[in-house]
């Protein structure tokens, strides 16, 4: 009896110890190991008292469980700069010996977190601005690595534990001057739709809404008709006027060669490099003699080919007067186009003279003495165009774009066939009427 009654003593004696020795630890690593986390005058507080009761006992491996983890600063100092020894990352050794420290990063991450934002371009076509940048936002974060060093080396060298949050920026992969790079204007050209039938403005208003915000990437070349698609009723084109053979007939999608032209002009004002343009077989009225564009599916086409080095934008805007096309790409700095013809070997027509002996035109002539015309006539003439390229208003290049030519086309003008009688009922009545007032 008397030995188990010391054997109890020495058992509850040495409880004690360890309760006391752990105790004084305790109060050791709570007085002496607090650490300050401040960013922009805000201070997140870590207590080791407060996180020890709750922290998990579990072993990293028998070498450091020799250490003492809630003791005094040396033993701590020591257990630190063993683990460190031995490989463990300082992440993970410090939240060994301060429990949750991580846990309290991960919250002043939140609070000090910006997410990158890319730069976002919105398109509105109808403006004069047209393009609206969103600037990018670059992201703010917690540098976790260089913070975990600032620890650790404070702590080893007995430094105290306040600590200036690093944080790290995190850029975003699309920046506003990626979009600025490409959206200055180049060109801005217009042509007068106000005389046009109602289904011709409506061609125009359908192909313009399909060349609306194309881009034209660099080094690559633009089909007018693979963009704008045939045209067909199921397309939504309908019948006006086109020219063919050199006379006005109805044709789905008349008007759509109005809209190519005013592309073209534009292009060239751009400084765009076209590949291939092609004249009407007669010159039309809505564009100066050289700079027209006729397009067909399938036979003839307008392509233009991008050699800047970034990539254009086509904007278009319909109204019931004017179809107007804008170019916009990189700034074109002191660089300016205009656009210029010569036109030469001028031969007007004639007019043939036809009768109207079967009566045809009844409704148009009647008499040998009146007339009517069947066609007009157009000047025969060869036309060269010509682009002039300056810089800061010096004339660097005078380039010639093609030359068309185009025969003489004479006019028709048919005469009736009917004699007028000389001594007619009205004539008699005439004569009479001037004779009683004499």
């Amino acid at each position: 009896m008397r030995m188990k009654k010391k054997v109890v003593a020495l058992c509850i004696c040495f409880s004690l110890f360890w309760i006391l020795s752990l105790s004084i630890g305790l109060v050791y690593a709570t007085d002496n190991e607090r650490i300050e986390f401040i960013y922009n005058g805000r201070v997140f507080s870590y207590e080791l008292a407060d996180n020890i009761k709750s922290s998990e006992r579990f072993d990293l491996n028998f070498e450091i469980n020799k250490y003492k983890r809630f003791s005094n600063y040396e033993d701590r100092k020591n257990l630190l700069n063993h683990m460190l020894n031995v490989g463990f990352d300082k992440d993970v050794a410090l939240e060994y010996m301060f429990p949750n420290l991580n846990e309290l990063i991960s919250s002043i991450q939140k609070n000090i977190q910006v997410l990158p934002k890319d730069a976002k371009m919105q398109v509105d076509s109808n403006t004069n601005k047209v393009f609206f940048i969103s600037p990018e936002v670059v992201g703010i974060d917690v540098d976790r690595n260089k913070l975990f060093d600032l620890i650790a080396k404070k702590y080893l060298n007995n430094e105290e534990l306040s600590i200036n949050v690093p944080i790290k920026f995190t850029y975003p992969t699309i920046r506003a001057e990626y979009y600025e790079k490409y959206t200055h204007l180049r060109a801005d050209f217009s042509t007068d739709i106000s005389r046009s039938s109602a289904d011709r403005k409506h061609n125009v208003k359908t192909a313009l809404n399909a060349l609306n915000k194309v881009e034209i990437l660099p080094n690559s070349t633009f089909s007018f008709n693979k963009t704008t698609g045939r045209r067909t009723p199921e397309n939504g084109y309908r019948t006006a006027k086109i020219i063919v053979n050199n006379e006005y007939v109805d044709g789905v999608g008349g008007g759509v060669c109005q809209v190519s032209t005013t592309l073209y002009n534009s292009a060239l004002l751009a400084g765009l490099d076209i590949k291939e343009a092609n004249k009407h077989s007669k010159q039309v009225s809505y564009v100066r003699y050289g700079f027209d564009a006729m397009v067909n599916y399938g036979s003839s086409d307008l392509k233009i080919y991008n050699n800047t080095n970034e990539r254009v934008t086509i904007i278009t805007n319909y109204s019931s007067t004017r179809a107007r096309i804008r170019i916009f790409g990189e700034d074109m700095g002191d660089t300016q186009y205009k656009l210029t013809n010569e036109i030469s070997d001028v031969v007007e027509p004639i007019d043939e003279i036809e009768y109207d002996e079967s009566g045809k035109y009844i409704d148009k002539v009647q008499y040998d003495d009146e007339y009517f015309y069947l066609k007009t006539g157009n000047r025969g003439m060869q036309i060269k165009s010509y682009r002039d390229k300056y810089v800061k208003g010096k004339l660097i290049s005078h380039e010639l774009l093609r030359t068309d030519k185009y025969k003489a086309q004479n006019a028709i003008k048919v005469y009736g066939t009917k004699k007028r009688a000389e001594n007619s009922a009205l004539n008699n009545e005439i004569l009479n009427f001037l004779e009683w007032v004499a």
